[in-house]
C-alpha cells in the first residue's frame, strides 16, 4: 500500500469521529427562559408534550439525552417535533461514542424523511468511516447519502429552535461532511482533480478537520501536475495533529509530506521553516506557490511556459515544448489546446507562418528540419516541410533557413510538425555577390542564401551563403544564387 494510502487511513479513523461529533453537537438549542415561555408552550394542545421535549433537549449527558428523545419519540409519535427529536437522538448517541444506536435512528428517520439532511449527513459519515477502516463495499452507500445531501439541502427548512445564524453554520457543516465524503471517494479512485474540487468545500467547513486538511495535501501533491499549495496544507495538518497532542499522526504526515517537498524542491531546504511558520497562519499567503522553487519536469516546465506568457506570444520552440507533451495529463492536454488554437488564430484566412529551421534532409519537394536548440544540435527531424513547388537550389543540410508554410498537423511522440504550401521567406532567398575582399573569413553562420563562388582555376562551385564562399581562399568572386 502505497504510504499516502497507509496514512490517509490511519488519520481519517483516528480523527473521524471526533469531527462529527462536533458538527453533531450544532443542535437546536432554546435560550434557558423558553422551557417556561407562554408564547412557547402556547402553540401546542397538550403543553406536556413541549414540556417532555425540552427537558430532553436540556439533558446534558449525551447518552440520557439521547434515551430522552427516543422516550419522547414513542410517547408522541405524531408530533411535530418527532423529526427534530430523532434528529436530535442521533446527534445524542453520536456524541456519546455510540454510532450502531445512532444508525439505527437514522434508518428509521430515513423511512419517514428520505430527504433528511442530518440522517443523510450521519449515514455519509458512518460509510466514510468503516469504508476507512478496510470496508469498502461501505462507501458506495456514503456516497449515495452525500450526493442526495447536497442535491436536497436547498430545500432545507430551518428547525423552529433554530436562529438564522445557527442554520447558517449548520448547513455549512452538513456540506462539509458531504463533500468530504465525495472528496474521499476521489481520492480512493485518484481522481485527483476532483478530489481538490469536493475537499476544498470540506476544508473551508472546517478548517480544523484533520482528515480533511491532509487529504487535500495528499490530492495536490499526488495530482499531475503538483499544486504546491499541497504543502501548505500537509504543514497546516502537522500543526493541527500537534495542537490535538497526536504526535504519532504529525510525524507520519510530516514524513510523507517532506518526502513529496523533496522531490519537488530537489532538497529538503526550507520545508522545516514552512512547518514553524503555517503554524501561525489561518490561511495560505497569496505567493506561497511562487515561493518554493520547483525541480520542474518537463511536463511541469510546459504548464509553467503557459502559466507565465499567453498562447498567442509564444515562439515555435516553445510551440513544440508543449504540444510535445499533450498527452500527459489533463492539464497538459488544456495546454497544448491552447496553444494549437493560438498557432490556428494565426493562420486565420489563409495567413501563412514564417518558421525559423536547420535543414536536416533536403529534396526539391521536401525538406525536413529541427526546430529546437536541441533537435538542432542531435540533428533530429522535428517539421517537415511540404513545397508548395519544387525548390532549386536546395538548401545545405545543415543551414539555417526561413520559411512560410501553413501548419497543418503535429504528432507529440515522436514530435513533428506538418508545414504545407511551403515557400523560402525573402531573407533566405539568394543575396547579391561580388569579389572575396581580404582577410577572408574565419567563420560563417549556416544561414542558407547560396552563393556561386568563382575559383581560380575558372571553375565553379555552389556554397551555402556569400559568407562561406569567400571562406574558401581558392574563390575569386561568388554570385548570387547556385552555380547554374
Amino acid at each position: 500500500m502505497a504510504a499516502w494510502r497507509w496514512l490517509v487511513i490511519v488519520v481519517a479513523t483516528a480523527c473521524a469521529v471526533a469531527s462529527f461529533n462536533a458538527a453533531a453537537q450544532t443542535a437546536p438549542q432554546a435560550p434557558a427562559s423558553s422551557a417556561g415561555s407562554p408564547a412557547q408552550r402556547s402553540s401546542f394542545a397538550n403543553p406536556a408534550e413541549y414540556d417532555s421535549y425540552m427537558a430532553a433537549l436540556n439533558t446534558k449527558d449525551p447518552a440520557r439525552r439521547a434515551q430522552a428523545m427516543e422516550v419522547f419519540i414513542a410517547w408522541y409519535p405524531g408530533s411535530v417535533l418527532r423529526l427534530d427529536a430523532h434528529e436530535q437522538a442521533i446527534s445524542a448517541w453520536q456524541a456519546a461514542n455510540q454510532p450502531a444506536k445512532a444508525d439505527v435512528l437514522v434508518a428509521r428517520l430515513l423511512q419517514v424523511d428520505p430527504d433528511n439532511v442530518r440522517a443523510l449527513a450521519n449515514r455519509a459519515y458512518v460509510g466514510r468511516l468503516k469504508a476507512s477502516g478496510g470496508d469498502a463495499a461501505a462507501l458506495a452507500a456514503a456516497v449515495t447519502a452525500s450526493e442526495r445531501g447536497l442535491a436536497v439541502m436547498p430545500k432545507w427548512q430551518k428547525p423552529a429552535l433554530l436562529d438564522d445564524a445557527g442554520f447558517a453554520q449548520l448547513k455549512e457543516q452538513m456540506a462539509g461532511i458531504f463533500n468530504g465524503v465525495l472528496g474521499f471517494a476521489a481520492l480512493q479512485a485518484k481522481d485527483y482533480d476532483k478530489a481538490r474540487d469536493y475537499y476544498r468545500v470540506a476544508v473551508e467547513a472546517d478548517p480544523t478537520n484533520l482528515q480533511d486538511v491532509y487529504q487535500y495535501s495528499v490530492v495536490q501533491l499526488e495530482g499531475s501536475p503538483v499544486d504546491a499549495l499541497g504543502f501548505w496544507y500537509g504543514a497546516r495538518a502537522i500543526a493541527i495533529a500537534k495542537a490535538a497532542k497526536n504526535d504519532s499522526a504529525a510525524q507520519d504526515i510530516d514524513r510523507y509530506v517532506r518526502s513529496r517537498y523533496s522531490v519537488y524542491r530537489g532538497s529538503e531546504q526550507g520545508w522545516d521553516g514552512i512547518v514553524t511558520r503555517v503554524a501561525n497562519e489561518d490561511a495560505p499567503p497569496a505567493n506561497f506557490r511562487k515561493s518554493i522553487p520547483r525541480n520542474m519536469t518537463p511536463p511541469e516546465r510546459a504548464l509553467e511556459i503557459l502559466e507565465d506568457n499567453e498562447p498567442a506570444k509564444l515562439t515555435p520552440p516553445q510551440w513544440v515544448f508543449v504540444l510535445r507533451h499533450r498527452d500527459v495529463s489533463p492539464a497538459n492536454k488544456r495546454a497544448a489546446d491552447a496553444v494549437w488554437k493560438a498557432i490556428g488564430d494565426r493562420q486565420q484566412g489563409g495567413q501563412r507562418l514564417k518558421l525559423p529551421f536547420k535543414v536536416v534532409t533536403a529534396t526539391p519537394e521536401r525538406i525536413e528540419g529541427a526546430i529546437t536548440d536541441e533537435a538542432r544540435a542531435r540533428n533530429v527531424v522535428e517539421l517537415e516541410v511540404t513545397m508548395m513547388r519544387p525548390l532549386s537550389p536546395l538548401p545545405a543540410v545543415g543551414s539555417n533557413i526561413f520559411m512560410f508554410g501553413t501548419l497543418s498537423d503535429y504528432r507529440t511522440q515522436p514530435f513533428l510538425f506538418r508545414l504545407t504550401r511551403a515557400e523560402l521567406a525573402p531573407e533566405s532567398l539568394p543575396v547579391a555577390g561580388g569579389p572575396c575582399a581580404d582577410p577572408r573569413p574565419q567563420m560563417c553562420t549556416k544561414d542558407y542564401r547560396p552563393a556561386c563562388g568563382q575559383l581560380r582555376d575558372g571553375t565553379r562551385k555552389t556554397y551555402s551563403n556569400a559568407c562561406s564562399a569567400c571562406s574558401d581562399p581558392q574563390v575569386v568572386t561568388q554570385g548570387a544564387g547556385a552555380c547554374p
